[in-house]
């Protein structure tokens, strides 16, 4: 039997890179909004047992800082990634579009350099919370994997601005060029 021919009708294949980007920000994503939803369902919990039940939730302020901590990280390089970091253009209306692209490129090398250092020292900091074995006071939950996380989290962070300093996007901005809605 002769299979249709379907090929004007294909979408374009996608390379690896690009595969791998949806994969990440989709998982990214969906992490940061299951991340969410507990917040609010831990504090609806405690909230609901400490004011009509008497009965807190034990360890709610652990889970939330643990929880809040795990949201920024997992935020951190869909941030990045999107070019959603807050921007100050003090410069931007003295200095010419081709300096603003080598701004903008200087902006993400520096960028990069800074996220490549906060994951060098989250990794340490993290190693050495999982030898000495450190925990949450009140439900003993290990500190080591939110470290490694937010190290993990940087790093990628980096790698995303040290690529948007060598291939910007069409869409982002170039300091010193006026843009209209």
């Amino acid at each position: 039997m002769d299979r249709p021919d379907t090929t004007n009708n294909a979408l374009p294949p996608r390379s690896r890179g690009q595969t791998l980007q949806r994969w990440l920000e989709a998982s990214l994503g969906i992490a940061a909004g299951l991340i969410l939803m507990a917040l609010v369902l831990i504090t609806c919990i405690d909230v609901i047992g400490r004011y009509i039940l008497s009965a807190p939730l034990t360890g709610a302020f652990e889970m939330t800082e643990i929880l809040v901590a795990a949201l920024v990280f997992a935020a951190l390089p869909l941030t990045s990634e999107r070019s959603e970091h807050v921007e100050v253009d003090l410069l931007a209306s003295f200095i010419g579009e081709g300096f603003g692209r080598l701004l903008t490129r200087f902006g993400g090398l520096f960028s990069a350099a800074l996220l490549a250092t906060f994951s060098w020292r989250l990794w340490i900091y993290a190693v050495q919370l999982l030898h000495d074995g450190a925990v949450t006071n009140a439900l003993g939950l290990s500190m080591a994997p939110l470290g490694f996380f937010a190290s993990l989290s940087c790093l990628l962070s980096a790698a995303i601005m040290l690529y948007r300093a060598f291939v910007p996007s069409l869409t982002d901005p170039v300091p010193g060029k006026e843009t209209t809605p």
